[in-house]
Parts: C-alpha cells; structure tokens; sequence
C-alpha cells in the first residue's frame, strides 16, 4: 500500500467530515437562511451544521467542543473573527473564513472570497497556515488596530449600524467604500485630532503629538488604505506606522497618501515584538482592531503570540 492518498481519496475524506459553520447571530434569521440555502447548494457532499451563538461565551463554548477532526468556518466579517479568536487560540482547531463583512481584511489578505466556491476550495486543499496574533491589555486581533481618529471612526460605524437599518443597508452595499466616505465627516466633526503619548519598546523611548498610531499585522486597513507595506502575518513582529498631523487637511492628506500607496508627510515607523503606549492628557482612550471599538486605560501594553491562529486556505504565497 502507498504511503500517500491520490487527489481524489483526499477530496473523498475531506468532503465527508462534519463541517461547522459559525456566523454572527446580529445578522438576522433571513440572513442565516440564504446562508443556509447556500450551502446546502454549494457544499453538497459535505455534512454541514450551521450555528448563530447568541454571545461570545457561547461562541467560545462551541468552539471549544467542536472536535478537531471536524472542520470549522466562521461566516462574517472581521470582527466575527475576532470575537472567535481567545476559543481558537486556546483549541488550536484550523479555521476557514467565509467573509461576509464590510471590509473583511483578513479574509481579502488570505485570498477567501464570499462565496461557497472560496470556501469549498480551502477545505479541499487543506493548505495549513500559523498566523501571528496581536494583543493589547488582552485584547486579541488579526489584521491591524490602533488609537486615535481612526477608533472613533470605527466607534461611530458600529453605533450607526447598530441603531440604523438604512445605514445598516447602505454598508453592505457599498462594503470598504462606507469607511472612506464616513472618514472625512469623522475627522472634521472630531476637532480633537492630536493625542499626547509616551512610547516604550524594546528599540527606544519617545514621546509626542500624533493622530493616529497603527498596530499591524498586515498591509491594509478597510481595504483600502496601506498602512504597513512590508507587514507580515508570521514574522512574530507587527509594524507600526505614527501619524503627526496637524490639521484636518494634514491628517486627510495622509489618509489619501495611503490609500494611494504613497508614504505620507509627518509619518514615522517602527517595527517591533512588543510595544507601551502611556497616555498622559487624561482624556478617554479608545482602541480599535479588526473592525471593532474598545475603552481603553490610559498605559496599553501590544505584543505578538506568534503562530497562534491555524488557518486552512486554499494555498497561495500569503505570509
């Protein structure tokens, strides 16, 4: 008998393991249907149980007793991810993602589509990949966070979906699209553009006046916008890109530099395994990653667990 399984033994016994797909139960029963409907479409042969948790403990619980020979997808966006993440970390069970976000920069970064076709193809593959995790004060994520305008701008996002069924709408039309066309009403309402903070890692100390301080673990925020060229997902490091504009056309100037490629004016960058960011004008701190908004105490402290999320992608040279 031969060591090895031909491609098609392989694709027989991937397509009859157990598979559990995870969605944000915020999205609705009629949202859960056509899911549903989806699936038993497009994955005929797979044996398929959709879950809507009603919170994150439950989420976690689920995750946590899934077996690890079954296979595991989280249907959503960023912050769907996210909020799976401490239960994937703890279990170490190989996830797909099936991006149906808004923005969706972890899935867009590994090359998952919104579609059966994506998904059927990374669990047939069964390409394993160790992503890099990043954490502030214990807050895990993916992609990239950071502080100043651009957490208000998430907060404010989140708040208007939540409470907007219009608003809700018009972001799943529009997609990424939403975030540059809230940004500029963001900045110019939110005056307070320049946050003091005192900087510690292990390359050296700093202080000053920034706008916006990103943490990432990979190129592009909100789909658009490069913020960090040369991040990469498995390196145990995480990049960081510190903005010191001045002025609202300062800090939209930068914004459009980086969506278009460019390194903007009044940047500094870092590259780095850990990182204290001590605020010191007393005011509130806010934190977003992965598309979500925190309430942050005023000494936030980032690392990296390296390798600490399994993926299965269909292949690819992601890093």
């Amino acid at each position: 008998m031969g060591l090895g399984m031909s491609v098609d033994k392989r694709k027989a016994a991937a397509s009859a393991r157990m598979c559990h797909v995870i969605m944000n139960s915020a999205a609705g029963r009629a949202h859960r249907d056509r899911l549903a409907l989806a699936l038993r479409a497009g994955l005929p042969r797979w044996p398929v149980t959709l879950h809507a948790p009603a919170s994150p403990n439950e989420m976690h619980e689920l995750i946590r007793s899934i077996p690890l020979h079954e296979d595991l997808v989280i249907a959503g966006g960023d912050g769907t991810l996210q909020c799976a993440l401490q239960a994937l970390m703890e279990t170490q069970h190989a996830v797909v993602v099936l991006p149906l976000g808004t923005a969706n920069d972890f899935a867009s970064h590994w090359g998952y589509t919104p579609d059966v076709l994506s998904l059927q193809s990374a669990l047939t593959r069964r390409v394993l990949r160790q992503v890099d995790v990043l954490s502030c004060n214990g807050i895990n994520f993916t992609t990239v966070g950071g502080l100043g305008v651009g957490a208000f701008l998430t907060r404010d996002f989140n708040k208007a979906r939540q409470f907007s069924p219009l608003f809700k709408r018009a972001a799943e039309a529009a997609g990424s699209n939403i975030y540059t066309a809230l940004a500029a009403g963001t900045i110019i309402g939110r005056r307070a553009y320049l946050r003091h903070y005192e900087i510690e890692s292990p390359q050296g100390s700093f202080s000053g006046l920034f706008s916006n301080v990103f943490i990432c673990n990979q190129p592009r925020l909100g789909g658009n916008l490069t913020v960090a060229p040369n991040a990469s997902t498995s390196d145990g490091c995480f990049d960081i890109l510190f903005l010191k504009a001045k002025t609202p056309f300062d800090l939209l100037r930068s914004l459009t530099a980086l969506r278009m490629e460019v390194e903007p004016i009044l940047s500094e960058r870092l590259t780095t395994e850990s990182l204290l960011v001590r605020a010191s004008d007393g005011r509130e701190q806010l934190f977003f990653a992965d598309g979500e908004a925190f309430e942050m105490d005023s000494v936030m402290r980032f690392s990296v667990h390296k390798g600490a999320l399994s993926l299965l992608t269909a292949g690819g040279s992601v890093a």
